[in-house]
């Protein structure tokens, strides 16, 4: 929406201030559907750990998911079985990507009403 919906604490809101309920937020967990993957868990014998491998070209596309992979850390390494893939722990990904908003989200049957409205912004009618 080139910067014409702005998130506030409050939800989305067009560039004079008024609200809009039909967007909400687009997080991490709704838009990335990655494999899980599991390993022997060196700490507890018999037990598992999952982690969730991404693609490493993912990470070109998405900033905050290269991001999130920094930080991440030791929780982060190379697949030990794809050199094109990064796996992170589960847990690590889960928190990240139910707390990050990387964008907006509508109904489709919204969109030719909210595009409309954006253009009016552009054009200076609002």
């Amino acid at each position: 929406m080139n910067g014409l919906l702005t998130r506030t604490p409050d939800g989305w809101r067009w560039r004079d201030g008024s609200p809009e309920p039909r967007v909400r937020d687009l997080r991490p967990i709704e838009a990335f559907q990655f494999p899980r993957v599991f390993y022997p868990d060196p700490e507890r014998p018999g037990g598992r750990v999952r982690w969730v491998s991404i693609p490493v070209r993912a990470l070109d596309e998405e900033p905050d998911l290269d991001v999130m992979v920094r930080a991440a850390g030791p929780l982060a390494r190379n697949s030990e079985h794809d050199a094109g893939r990064i796996e992170v722990r589960e847990d690590h990904f889960d928190a990240w990507a139910t707390e990050t908003v990387i964008g907006v989200m509508w109904e489709p049957e919204h969109e030719a009403e909210l595009f409309a409205l954006a253009q009016s912004f552009q054009r200076g009618a609002r």
